[in-house]
């Protein structure tokens, strides 16, 4: 799934024509927002998924975490073969991935959909959750990725925002890093203002305030021609190894394993 821009719309609806009439990969609505009657949420986000069809535009949904006791009537209310992704806030352990996971997979399996086919994405926005990111990037087959929420996270541990910089140069490493690892999707939510930057770091895409800056976002987090074509010679090199009975590929002073070979084909797909 690629995901180099998704607009977030605001729990008002606003801004949603404007990203499904872009060229954004996706869009993304929320029902983690205690400002609101989580009833009213759970309709507006419904209505708003249904608006999405006609689109080719991956549809991605904050839900509320486990713990609030809310996560089951979110899922029952909004999920359907239109969702791609949910992305949990404030993960702080592996148990958080695997509780959402298990839900996920039992209204699956209730409405039709391919178990596994919904993506989580948890959201590092504390020094807790940063800490147990490997684990939690970890927990289900079904996590896509992390994604860094600079602002909570500068909060949490009493630091100022940045988009660039040494400040918050360690979170942003960590979450690119143990993504990376995995064949996963590196996220962030950005002002929109330091895009290539943070492509550069590592980022696969960002969550982005306005349909605006979408053009942007796609420039910005498209992989160079140079790197995908490394990474088809990389799986094209696997699976001749692998036809041949070896368990890794050699290309140059390269070493491609079943790990590094996953990786290439996520690469190719973004």
């Amino acid at each position: 799934m690629r995901l180099r821009s998704i607009v977030s719309i605001g729990v008002s609806g606003a801004g949603l024509d404007d990203a499904l009439g872009s060229q954004a990969d996706a869009v993304l609505m929320t029902l983690a927002d205690a400002s609101r009657p989580i009833s009213d949420l759970r309709q507006e986000v419904t209505a708003g998924l249904g608006r999405t069809a006609p689109h080719e535009k991956a549809a991605l949904v904050v839900v509320n975490h486990p713990r609030t006791r809310l996560l089951r009537e979110d899922l029952a209310a909004i999920l359907s073969p239109l969702v791609k992704g949910v992305l949990l806030p404030n993960a702080v352990e592996a148990q958080d991935v695997r509780d959402i996971a298990v839900l996920l997979r039992e209204f699956e399996l209730q409405r039709g959909i391919e178990p596994g086919d919904t993506a989580v994405f948890p959201i590092i926005d504390t020094a807790r959750g940063l800490m147990k990111a490997a684990e939690i990037a970890s927990a289900a087959p079904r996590a896509g990725g992390l994604v860094f929420h600079s602002h909570r996270y500068a909060r949490d541990i009493g630091a100022r925002d940045e988009q660039r910089g040494d400040r918050l140069a360690f979170a942003r490493g960590q979450v690119v890093a143990i993504s990376r690892s995995l064949g996963q999707s590196p996220l962030i939510v950005s002002d929109g203002l330091e895009l290539v930057y943070l492509a550069e770091y590592g980022f696969a895409g960002a969550i982005l305030p306005d349909a605006r800056m979408v053009i942007a976002a796609n420039g910005a987090f498209a992989p160079p021609a140079i790197a995908k074509d490394h990474a088809r010679e990389a799986v094209a090199a696997y699976d001749a190894a692998r036809a041949e009975g070896a368990w890794v590929a050699r290309i140059a002073d390269q070493v491609i394993d079943a790990a590094a070979a996953r990786k290439a084909r996520h690469l190719i797909d973004e």
